[in-house]
C-alpha cells in the first residue's frame, strides 16, 4: 500500500489509508506500507497498539517541508525576509515539477521499494494521492510485478477548476499526460466522492466497472476523550462557528461572511466565527471591507487529536469550500462527523446535504444561498437568546455505522477480493 502520507504525519491525506490498514487485517489481508518519514511527529499509544503487526516502509527524506514540530508544542518558525524568499522559491520549483516533488525521493527510493515488494510478493498494489507521486510507485510496481492496481484519487487531480498548488504551464500539460496514462493502466480507480466518480467518468469515457465510490470514514469519539484541553476563551453568550482550520484560497471566508453581513447589526454582535492560523490577506482585506473583520477570530493552531476539547466550545462546527470545487467532499466533514455538534456546510457539492441529512448531522447550503444561511443564522441567534441550543439535530446511529471505517473497509476488501479471484 503505496501512501505517501501516513500516521504520525497530521495531514489531511493520512487518515484514510491508516484506517483502511488497521481493518483490512480483519478481512484477511496483510498490509505492508510503503510511507514517507515524519521524525517530526510521534505516533499515538493507539496508533502504535493497532499498528504492532503491520509493516512499514518508511522511506527518509533529505528534507521535508510539509512537516514541523507539532502546533501544541509551543515553538515558532521565525518568518524571516530571507525565510520568505526562500518559501517562494520552493513553491516556484514545485510548480515547475509534474505531479510533485516527493517523486524525486520515490525515484531514488524506488529500488528499494520494489525489492521490498518482491520479498512480500504482493496479491495487489495500493496507492492513494495527492501526493500524485504515490501512483507513480503504484504504476511502476504494477507493472514491474505484474499485479493488480487500484488508484484511490482522494481529490480531483487535473479535473478541476482549482488546483490545490500552484501549476506551471508545462506542468499541468505533463499532470494531465499522466493523469489519464494512470487511470488507463489501473484495474480500478477510486473516488472518494460520486461527482468526482462522474466527472472522471465522463471525461475520460470510463465503463462503470473501472470505478469505485468509497466515502472516507467517522467513528463518533468519547467527546471527553482529548490529547490536552483546549484552553481558549469563548464568550459562550454568542453563537459561535468553528471552522477547524485556516481560511484560505481552498475554504475562502467569503462565504459564511456574506451571510452575516445580511444580518442585522444587532445579530452581527451575536456571532463569532472561529479558526486557526493566520487569515490569508485576501480575506482579511474582504473581512475590513465588510466591517466584519472583528467577527472573525483567530487562533493558535493545534493537533488534529485536541479536536473534541476544541468542538465542545462550538455552537456550530463550520465546513466552507470554495464554489470552484464543485465536485469534492472535504475530509473535514469526516472529522467533524465525529463530534455530537451540529454541522453548517456552505459548499457547492450537494452531495454533502445528502450525507448531512442522511446522518441527522446538520445542514447544508450553496456557496451563493447568502440570503438562505443568514436566515438560518439569525434563528440561531435567536434561539441562543431564549436559553434554547442555537440548532437542534438528532443524530442517525444506522448511518453512523453505514460511515464506519469498518464498513468501508470492506468495500475496498471487496474489490481487492474481485481483482485477485481467478476467473
Amino acid at each position: 500500500m503505496i501512501a505517501p502520507y501516513f500516521v504520525p504525519r497530521r495531514r489531511v491525506g493520512s487518515l484514510r489509508p491508516y484506517r483502511f490498514v488497521i481493518h483490512l487485517q480483519s478481512f484477511g489481508w496483510k498490509p505492508v506500507v510503503c510511507t514517507i518519514q515524519d521524525q517530526s511527529q510521534e505516533k499515538t499509544d493507539a496508533e502504535i497498539q493497532a499498528l504492532k503487526n503491520v509493516e512499514i516502509l518508511e522511506l527518509k527524506p533529505p528534507f521535508d517541508r510539509t512537516g514541523g514540530p507539532p502546533a501544541s508544542s509551543g515553538m515558532k518558525k521565525k518568518r524571516t525576509l530571507s525565510s520568505k524568499a526562500a518559501d517562494a522559491l520552493a513553491e516556484w520549483f514545485d510548480s515547475q515539477v509534474p505531479m510533485d516533488t516527493w517523486i524525486f525521493l520515490f525515484r531514488s527510493s524506488y529500488g528499494k521499494i520494489l525489492e521490498k515488494a518482491r520479498a512480500e510478493n504482493p496479491d495487489i498494489i495500493w496507492s492513494t494521492g495527492d501526493p500524485w507521486s504515490g501512483h507513480w510507485v503504484g504504476h511502476k510496481l504494477s507493472r514491474d510485478l505484474n499485479k493488480p492496481w487500484i488508484a484511490d484519487f482522494r481529490d480531483p487531480w487535473t479535473q478541476t477548476n482549482l488546483n490545490l498548488r500552484r501549476r506551471s504551464r508545462f506542468s499541468d500539460w505533463r499532470d494531465r499526460k499522466l493523469e489519464k496514462k494512470f487511470i488507463s493502466a489501473a484495474d480500478r480507480v477510486v473516488f472518494t466522492s460520486k461527482a468526482t466518480e462522474r466527472a472522471y467518468q465522463q471525461h475520460y469515457r470510463l465503463d462503470e466497472e473501472k470505478t469505485a465510490t468509497i466515502y472516507n470514514s467517522y467513528h463518533p469519539v468519547d467527546q471527553e476523550s482529548s490529547d490536552g484541553e483546549w484552553d481558549a476563551e469563548i464568550d459562550s453568550s454568542r453563537v459561535n462557528l468553528l471552522f477547524f482550520g485556516s481560511f484560505r484560497r481552498l475554504s475562502p471566508a467569503a462565504p459564511v461572511a456574506n451571510a452575516v453581513g445580511k444580518l442585522t447589526p444587532e445579530e452581527r454582535e451575536k456571532i463569532r466565527i472561529h479558526s486557526f492560523g493566520n487569515l490569508e490577506e485576501s480575506d482579511t482585506e474582504y473581512l475590513e471591507k465588510m466591517r466584519l473583520k472583528h467577527q472573525f477570530i483567530t487562533h493558535e493552531k493545534v493537533l488534529p487529536t485536541m479536536a473534541p476539547s476544541v468542538f465542545k466550545k462550538a455552537d456550530l462546527l463550520l465546513l466552507s469550500t470554495s464554489r470552484e470545487r464543485k465536485h469534492i467532499i472535504p475530509a473535514k466533514l469526516w472529522e467533524y462527523l465525529n463530534s455530537d455538534k451540529p454541522i453548517l456546510s456552505i459548499a457547492p457539492n450537494p452531495e454533502i446535504g445528502e450525507i448531512l441529512a442522511r446522518a441527522g448531522a446538520g445542514v447544508h447550503f450553496e456557496n451563493q444561498d447568502s440570503d438562505a444561511i443568514a436566515r438560518f443564522l439569525s434563528a440561531a441567534v435567536q434561539k441562543k437568546e431564549k436559553g434554547e441550543k442555537p440548532v437542534e439535530i438528532t443524530r442517525k446511529p444506522k448511518t453512523d455505522l453505514e460511515f464506519s471505517p469498518e464498513y468501508t473497509t470492506r468495500q475496498l476488501a471487496g474489490i481487492m477480493e474481485e481483482l485477485t479471484t481467478d476467473g
